[in-house]
């Protein structure tokens, strides 16, 4: 990596704002910027891990959003 010592990939959180309202992030760089950010040999293994996360992590997002949603409406 160039310049940083460190760089958020891929984050999933679950939040409790001020209020009281649970909340769900799910944030992701995106794979086209690999390339400008990281060097050649460390692109490959960025972007297998960025494409695993967004494979495990969305659905995990998607069942949270949609179970906080059913609580709501219940």
């Amino acid at each position: 990596m160039a310049n940083n010592s460190e760089a958020n990939l891929v984050s999933f959180k679950v939040l409790l704002t001020r209020d009281n309202k649970i909340v769900t992030e799910f944030s992701i760089l995106p794979e086209n910027e690999v390339d400008n950010i990281f060097e050649i040999d460390e692109r490959d293994l960025i972007k297998a891990v960025l494409r695993a996360g967004k494979y495990k992590m969305s659905g995990l997002h998607d069942y949270f959003k949609r179970e906080l949603q059913a609580l709501k409406l219940g």
